[in-house]
């Protein structure tokens, strides 16, 4: 199954429902160039989720509808047999998180914005099938240090493809999130998937009158077992009854060691000779001053403090 992913930096209404003009869906329906696609006249709010608005549509098509980026501020989903779906839409949460990790990735940068690592692009699916997907966070090496190839994997537009993949799930399914994830990973030139996972905020409240939650990160990292961390206020299981002590992960302050994450910056710079030999290792180019043993760290307390802060209480 492959996948599109919208960039994160669309913000839904403050009622969490987005709504398309009859113009725009019209402009939708040109690029398709079929008749069974078909859209509610009604918001859409993430309770409809997930919503099919198309089939028997074609990777063509459908990439030309990603090109033309009409609408925005929703992740969609082209499945085998041609269906297309909307499984999730931009949020407080997710849009805060997508500029909170930015910021981590760009630690090493000096401040100069051609020397940055980040590019958030387009890239082909890792399943081979000609689909354009994105993430929402891809990070990959400037071209000022690893010049384009025609030989290694890169994104649409011929620049070195991401190393780094940030999925983030808040409306979709686990499975979907998961899958999306697992996707990436299919490409050896991706090192890292860091995945995030926010469920239903519940009904009961912390000292500060936010809702629990339930929070998942996974790290898929090539050669290397998945690791996993269960870092909400509460866990993604729990049952709370009333009158009862809440239960807790362990998440509780910021800088514990069983709750950060930490990625090696070498990787950034992952650029194998071909064939890749056996022992590679990868190495800073000329011109990078950065500790070999420089990581980026993410500290899973504060994105769950985060999410607390600007989810809807």
């Amino acid at each position: 199954m492959s996948h599109f992913s919208s960039s994160g930096n669309h913000k839904s209404s403050k009622n969490e429902s987005t709504h398309l003009s009859e113009n725009k869906w019209k402009l939708v329906k040109k690029i398709f160039q079929i008749s069974n696609l078909h859209f509610p006249k009604e918001p859409i709010n993430k309770i409809s989720l997930p919503l099919k608005i198309g089939s028997n549509v074609s990777v063509k098509q459908y990439n030309k509808f990603l090109e033309c980026k009409v609408p925005r501020g929703y992740k969609y989903q082209l499945q085998d047999n041609g269906d297309v779906l909307i499984i999730d839409m931009s949020s407080n949460e997710h849009s805060e998180l997508v500029s909170w990790l930015t910021i981590i990735f760009n630690t090493y940068n000096g401040g100069i914005p051609l020397n940055r690592p980040i590019r958030v692009g387009v890239h082909p699916s890792p399943a081979r099938n000609g689909e354009k997907i994105a993430p929402d966070l891809a990070i990959a090496p400037s071209l000022l240090y690893i010049p384009r190839s025609g030989v290694r994997p890169s994104d649409t537009n011929g620049n070195p493809h991401a190393r780094i993949v940030v999925e983030i799930g808040n409306q979709q399914s686990n499975e979907t999130w998961i899958e999306k994830c697992q996707t990436w990973k299919r490409e050896p030139y991706v090192r890292y998937v860091f995945g995030l996972k926010f469920y239903k905020p519940k009904k009961t409240r912390d000292s500060h009158g936010w809702r629990h939650r339930a929070m998942t990160a996974i790290l898929y990292t090539q050669g290397e077992n998945d690791r996993e961390w269960d870092f909400g206020t509460v866990p993604k299981e729990a049952r709370i009854f009333s009158n009862c002590p809440i239960p807790s992960t362990g998440c509780i302050a910021p800088g514990l060691g069983a709750f950060t994450v930490n990625i090696p910056v070498i990787q950034v710079f992952y650029n194998p000779p071909i064939p890749v030999p056996a022992r590679y290792t990868p190495a800073y180019p000329n011109g990078v001053n950065i500790p070999r043993d420089a990581n980026f760290t993410i500290d899973l307390y504060l994105i769950q403090q985060e999410v607390l802060r600007v989810q809807k209480n």
